[in-house]
């Protein structure tokens, strides 16, 4: 893990440079030890670099993440014709303890700022998207840095940003199942559903059904991920929704209970209740208080 590179959502990593380079005859990586991260994206033949002494002949779409302060280079094995990307950044430094692992349960509800002290492992090497899509997107963010503009640092960093964190969720597809990042792909795929079918009822087979998994593993995975059950997640997203309704629109509790699927208003009340500690009414009156 000491190789990899970490992302925290609440700092994104900052743009140094970006560029595209293609040789015509047997390349060696320059040697050197950076005070940077670097990312390689093979767009066409393979590369060959040497990190802390670890050897990695990257194919055609597979990339690479080389992280700061680590001696790397490499041998004339990278092929002519070779094309690659690179981007040049560096992450904000952090104090690790403050950092808990990502769970997508960290997403359900209203955001705080405790939501964002999470952080995330860039996958070290491998080919997570589509070729012709992910290099498309990185001509783009490519002319866009080129094209100078106001705020250009922080708007390029912003993509570059959210193209590793694409990588990063794309790359929780392609793991071990059981794993630790296994279970945290099945739980994003479940509060994904939740969240889409919030307006009804939860039904375990639905649910099944649309994962393409038994349910008894998708219930343990994510009970072992996030220690709560999926009805109790679904129920706490429902709630969060009538929240949503009560702040937002002028409906009434009736019209909310039936919005959410609650056909009795009295029971969507002691659901409210007993997952927020006070009745919709008294909660109206913070509302209107605040």
């Amino acid at each position: 893990m000491e190789h990899c590179v970490f992302l925290t959502a609440d700092r994104m990593p900052l743009v140094r440079d970006i560029g595209w380079n293609q040789t015509t005859a047997p390349y060696t990586h320059p040697d050197r030890t950076l005070p940077y991260d670097v990312f390689i994206y093979v767009a066409e033949g393979s590369m060959h670099v040497i990190e802390d002494g670890t050897s990695y002949l990257l194919a055609k779409g597979e990339h690479l993440f080389l992280k700061n302060g680590l001696h790397h280079w490499g041998l004339p094995k990278t092929s002519p014709g070779t094309a690659w990307f690179w981007i040049h950044f560096t992450v904000p430094a952090v104090a690790e303890e403050n950092y808990r692992p990502y769970t997508p349960l960290l997403e359900a509800g209203h955001l705080n700022v405790e939501h964002y002290n999470y952080r995330l492992v860039l996958p070290k090497r491998g080919s997570f998207l589509p070729h012709t899509a992910f290099s498309s997107r990185l001509l783009s963010l490519l002319a866009d840095y080129r094209q100078h503009q106001t705020h250009h640092g922080a708007k390029i960093s912003m993509k570059v940003y959210e193209l590793f964190l694409d990588l990063q969720h794309a790359s929780e597809s392609q793991i071990p199942e059981h794993s630790v990042s296994a279970n945290n792909a099945i739980a994003g795929r479940v509060i994904t559903y939740l969240t889409a079918n919030i307006e009804s009822d939860f039904e375990a087979s639905e649910l099944s059904d649309h994962l393409g998994l038994n349910y008894s593993y998708v219930s343990s995975a994510f009970k072992r991920l996030t220690g709560q059950r999926i009805l109790e997640v679904h129920t706490k997203l429902r709630m969060n929704r009538a929240i949503d309704l009560m702040r937002n629109t002028s409906m009434n509790m009736t019209e909310i209970s039936e919005r959410l699927g609650y056909k009795n208003p009295y029971y969507f009340s002691r659901v409210f209740k007993k997952v927020l500690g006070e009745a919709p009414s008294a909660y109206l009156r913070h509302l209107y208080k605040s």
